[in-house]
């Protein structure tokens, strides 16, 4: 198959203005909603909106069996826009608060779930090469995390600019957030034939009965790292630094910015470390120190520490990002790509009970700020372990062929 290159760059510019949205909506929206209700509720709502998106994950497959590709995307824009413009003139709404997060479409985490990541690495893995996937993910992911590192840094100066011109509650952030919703359409329409998919017959099962077990398995434990992973999401981060050290939002966005440029350098090792190790030992040997960071940032007693700590944990926390959606792509058949992706996505919404978890923790204040960190880095430990255990000996086909066999010798 032959990399269809039109299309990456379609997807890596799809994938910068939704991360541009999300990186200021992590900042934005956590202030917002817990000067208006309590970091209790903030927590809560931050857990509605990824649970709807991981439910729309798994719907994915589904939507894409029976509409196409292409038009799921051009639907899923809609409710992108539709939920920014339902925040921005929520004034106080908790009704259109609500509808904006059950429509799939808010990023107010770290965690990229709902239909578009899921189509997007579906039509990644369509049009890339078995060769350059982990690459082209790994490219995907940098522009995630520069994008969400640029909507940190945007999040303060703008609602702040918002603050002079617009009523209570109308953040200008979340103004912004609808028309990137816009911007989307014509990006993914714009998409070939080749990034779509449609079945040839009557839609089918979304996943063959021997690639079943597999993928439920690795979403299994891709749920245990999205707990974890949950309770320390960029929106909660937000919080914490806020309730630990009375941060303010130009200091957290500027620690948040940092760590998402730091993970986006990161990925540039990614495919070349993969490549040499395997898939599943990168996603491992970077993780686990993470995880170790992960705790040390809990007692962190200064400010500066703790934000040190974060971009270190940043420099390694998220390497095993692209080659877990290189992984997955990689052991499945074409027309089970989206609802793959969809499984390994929705497991992430186990992502949703760190909200309120650590919503509960930052209302009790005292020692009990240091728990959610503390536990997530815990948890996380254990999938690494877990993972390297059930999986070190998987390979994807270029994997066998490299790894395994070695590269193919010249005849004669």
């Amino acid at each position: 198959m032959t990399e269809t290159y039109p299309d990456i760059p379609l997807l890596l510019l799809a994938r910068g203005l939704r991360a541009v949205g999300g990186g200021a909506l992590s900042v934005a929206l956590a202030l917002d909603l817990s000067r208006t209700y309590s970091n209790l509720l903030a927590g809560l709502f931050l857990g509605i909106a990824m649970g709807a998106g991981s439910a729309w994950s798994l719907a994915a497959g589904t939507l894409e069996r029976q509409f196409g590709r292409r038009s799921t995307f051009l639907i899923s824009s809609g409710a992108f826009t539709i939920g920014g413009f339902l925040l921005f003139g929520w004034q106080g709404s908790i009704y259109a608060v609500l509808t904006a997060l059950l429509l799939g479409g808010i990023l107010a985490g770290s965690s990229d779930i709902g239909t578009l990541p899921s189509l997007e690495q579906a039509a990644i893995g369509a049009v890339a090469t078995d060769v350059n996937r982990t690459q082209t993910f790994s490219q995907y992911n940098l522009v995630g995390y520069l994008g969400s590192a640029l909507g940190a840094l945007l999040a303060a100066p703008l609602t702040a600019f918002g603050g002079e011109f617009l009523p209570a509650n109308n953040d200008l952030v979340l103004l912004l957030y609808g028309l990137l919703g816009i911007s989307l359409i014509p990006v993914y329409a714009r998409l070939s034939g080749a990034a779509d998919w449609r079945p040839r017959t009557s839609p089918g099962r979304a996943l063959s009965a021997s690639t079943r077990p597999r993928i439920l398995l690795l979403s299994g434990l891709f749920s245990v790292d999205a707990f974890g992973g949950g309770l320390v999401a960029n929106f909660l981060v937000t919080l914490w630094l806020h309730a630990r050290f009375s941060a303010s939002g130009y200091d957290i966005g500027i620690i948040l910015a940092l760590a998402l440029v730091g993970a986006a350098a990161s990925l540039v090792l990614a495919a070349p470390l993969a490549r040499r190790i395997g898939l599943v030992n990168t996603m491992v040997f970077t993780h686990l120190p993470s995880s170790v960071l992960l705790v040390l940032f809990a007692f962190a007693p200064t400010f500066s520490l703790a934000g040190a700590l974060w971009v270190a944990r940043s420099l390694l926390s998220q390497m095993d990002v692209p080659t877990r959606q290189s992984l997955v792509q990689g052991i499945v058949a074409p027309e089970e790509r989206t609802a793959a992706a969809g499984y390994t996505t929705a497991a992430r919404s186990t992502s949703a009970l760190g909200g309120p978890v650590t919503g509960a923790f930052l209302e009790f204040g005292g020692p009990w700020l240091a728990a959610p960190f503390a536990l997530a880095g815990a948890t996380k430990i254990v999938y690494d372990l877990t993972l390297f255990a059930k999986f070190r000996k998987l390979r994807t086909r270029e994997e066998a062929m490299v790894l395994d066999n070695g590269p193919p010798r010249r005849k004669g």
